[in-house]
C-alpha cells in the first residue's frame, strides 16, 4: 500500500509505517489534541478577520489544520499495516466534550475532582475484591490491554 500526502510531511508514509504503533497512537493524541486547540484559535480570531494580519494567520492556521489531519489519517492507515483492523474507527477520534458538572460538582460516576476515573476504583459490577477469582490461568505478566 502506498499514500501520498497533500501537505507537507515531517515523514513519509513508509516511514510511518515503521514507527511502532504505541509511538503513532501517542502522536495521533497529540495531534489531536493540538487541533482541538488550534480551532479554538481559529474561532476567536474570526472576530478579527478584517484585519490582514490575522486574515493572514487564520489562512495560515487552516493549512496546519490540513496538514495535520492529514498526518492523522496517514498514522492510522499505517497503524492498519500493523494490524490494528480498527485504526480508521472512531476510537482514535477527538474525545466528546466533556459533560457538564452536576449539582454536586462531579461529573457522575467514580471520578475525583480532575475528572479522571481513579485507576484503583472498582467498576460497577466488579466483584474481584468478593470471593474466587476468575483466572483463566494467564500469569500477571500476560495480561493486561491486548489491542
Amino acid at each position: 500500500m502506498d499514500f501520498t500526502p497533500c501537505h507537507p510531511q515531517p515523514f513519509t508514509f513508509q516511514q510511518a509505517i515503521s514507527f511502532d504503533p504505541e509511538v503513532s497512537a501517542d502522536e495521533i493524541g497529540r495531534l489531536q489534541n493540538s487541533i482541538s486547540h488550534l480551532k479554538r484559535t481559529q474561532e476567536e480570531l474570526q472576530e478579527y478577520a478584517e484585519d490582514p494580519d490575522i486574515a493572514q494567520a487564520i489562512k495560515e492556521n487552516n493549512q496546519t489544520l490540513a496538514s495535520q489531519d492529514e498526518r492523522i489519517f496517514m498514522l492510522k492507515l499505517a497503524l492498519t499495516q500493523h494490524g490494528a483492523s480498527n485504526a480508521t474507527s472512531a476510537h482514535y477520534d477527538l474525545p466528546p466534550e466533556p459533560e457538564p458538572e452536576s449539582k454536586n460538582g462531579r461529573h457522575g460516576g467514580f471520578t475525583s475532582d480532575n475528572g479522571l476515573e481513579p485507576l484503583d476504583t472498582p467498576l460497577p459490577g466488579d466483584n474481584s475484591d468478593v470471593g474466587p477469582s476468575n483466572s483463566t490461568g494467564e500469569d500477571e505478566q500476560e495480561s493486561g490491554v491486548h489491542l
